[in-house]
């Protein structure tokens, strides 16, 4: 039904889990139960909502820049990264009522750290896959992105312990209060949605050329400022966590307002940017469902067109001394191996390497994002840490980056929608396994008795050997095999 469809369904998921959620929490207005199961159920729907969203915004992209997918994606995929960073400077600016919490401020700095990692690395990759692809094609970046994530679990694992570390003081005070927070983002779902639906149009297959220099430049500024963004947040991170270590982050409101007034400028100005220099040159676009679907099937008409190209090309060149070299970014260009139904591609050996690609190395990526905070704790501050985190963060962000597009190459775009959500299964699989399965596991056995908190190299060493060997040597193995396995396709490309 088209990108505009899937937001507007992605608008009520969030609008209705995150309501759900707050009336949870919110016991003078509601007697909705606040349990594990009840609270679990609202995220699901919440997070079901995210997934439709995510969905819509990379599809259109993809089919709208065949020739730049990884610039494009690099930046989409970047604020993506960064959202979580946007609406927790929004919570401390605007909903955080006391000063009196004991604060790690070392594993909230980790997490700032990773996070801006994070972004740098779905900005590289992104656009140096682009520039790149005829000398090393993306699965085997992406391979090079595994490799480098275990390197980096690697560092994890023999991080020394500093010795002053100490578990967290147990408060015996527990305030039952809203999270009113939960209510700004059950509304602001449908709000974005609102603004976001008009700017999803399909351009017509002949507007898809590859960006002009100008508009090359144009999303270069973009990732500029999507660069200040990250580290605006980087540096408003470390300062509010330290406002909070010393309990006067009250006392810094209009400090932290003005913060979020800045954030606000950078992202209104990207919107304002890209409506003036990427808006559709003709008035007909692909709103409706007929449309959408006619664009698709010219898109499946422009592939094959490529693919006959490619095998006159080869025919050709059996009879000359020196090959001939492959177009680039025209029409005709073959953009993917195959026009794939759910259903065939679900048949392929492809699809499921770069799902078990994905399983390993976001799982593992999630796990190391989800235990920051008890890791620092195990091993306090130290050189090797910090550098673990930026590499883990970097690598991280480049594998997000380049399985949409991987997925867009491999299968086409005839049913990327539903491919794309499929693939969305290995995190959330991925991270279930390594975070509650493999972490927490070897965790609890080093914990101090009656502390539920363990110190030392012990706690993670054994959890980040593993991670290294699955992602550096697995994950990466698989995502060559699919370089491999379709090595003519991106001779050509």
């Amino acid at each position: 039904y088209g990108p505009k469809a899937s937001t507007v369904v992605g608008a009520v998921f969030q609008c209705f889990g995150y309501l759900l959620a707050y009336l949870a929490s919110a016991k003078s207005v509601s007697t909705l139960p606040s349990n594990v199961g009840v609270v679990a159920f609202a995220f699901f729907i919440a997070w079901q909502g995210g997934a439709w969203f995510d969905a819509g915004g990379v599809s259109v992209n993809l089919l709208n820049f065949p020739h730049d997918r990884g610039l494009v994606i690099g930046i989409l995929k970047s604020f993506f990264g960064l959202s979580g960073s946007v609406f927790a400077q929004i919570y401390i600016s605007f909903y955080v009522t006391s000063s009196k919490k004991d604060s790690n401020v070392l594993g909230a700095t980790l997490v700032v750290l990773f996070g801006v990692a994070n972004c740098l690395g779905r900005i590289l990759s992104g656009s140096v896959s682009d520039n790149i692809k005829r000398y090393i094609s993306r699965p085997s970046l992406y391979a090079c992105s595994l490799v480098l994530f275990g390197i980096g679990s690697l560092c994890f694992a023999f991080a020394p312990s500093n010795g002053a570390s100490q578990c967290p003081s147990k408060s015996s005070d527990k305030e039952e209060q809203s999270v009113p927070m939960l209510l700004f983002l059950s509304i602001a779902a449908p709000s974005l949605a609102l603004i976001v639906t008009p700017l999803l149009n399909l351009l017509p297959v002949g507007e898809r050329a590859a960006a002009s220099r100008q508009q090359a430049r144009w999303v270069y500024a973009g990732y500029a400022i999507v660069l200040a963004l990250s580290i605006l947040l980087a540096i408003t991170g470390v300062v509010q966590n330290s406002w909070e270590s010393e309990g006067t982050l009250m006392d810094h409101r209009s400090e932290s307002i003005s913060f979020v007034v800045l954030m606000g400028a950078l992202i209104v100005s990207l919107l304002v940017m890209s409506m003036a220099h990427f808006s559709p040159k003709t008035a007909t676009v692909a709103s409706s469902h007929g449309n959408y679907a006619q664009v698709l099937a010219e898109s499946k008409r422009e592939s094959e067109e490529g693919e006959e190209k490619e095998i006159g090309d080869k025919k050709q060149e059996e009879n000359l001394e020196e090959p001939l070299s492959p177009p680039q970014g025209i029409p005709g260009t073959r953009l993917s191996v195959r026009e794939a139904s759910v259903s065939e591609a679900l048949q392929t050996v492809d699809f499921w390497l770069l799902w078990i690609a994905q399983f390993f190395g976001t799982g593992s990526g999630l796990m190391t994002l989800n235990n920051l905070g008890q890791i620092s704790t195990a091993l306090g501050g130290s050189g090797s840490l910090y550098i673990a985190c930026i590499i883990c963060g970097l690598a991280y962000g480049c594998f997000w980056c380049l399985s949409p597009i991987v997925t867009a190459e491999l299968f086409g775009t005839k049913a990327f929608g539903t491919l794309y959500s499929w693939l969305g299964l290995a995190p959330a699989f991925g991270s279930t396994a390594f975070s509650v399965g493999l972490a927490a596991s070897i965790y609890s056995i080093h914990e101090n008795d009656g502390d539920n908190c363990c110190l030392g190299q012990a706690c993670y060493r054994t959890t980040y050997i593993i991670c290294a060997v699955c992602t550096g040597l697995l994950a990466s193995t698989s995502a060559l095999l699919i370089a491999y396995r379709n090595k003519s396709f991106y001779s050509h490309t």
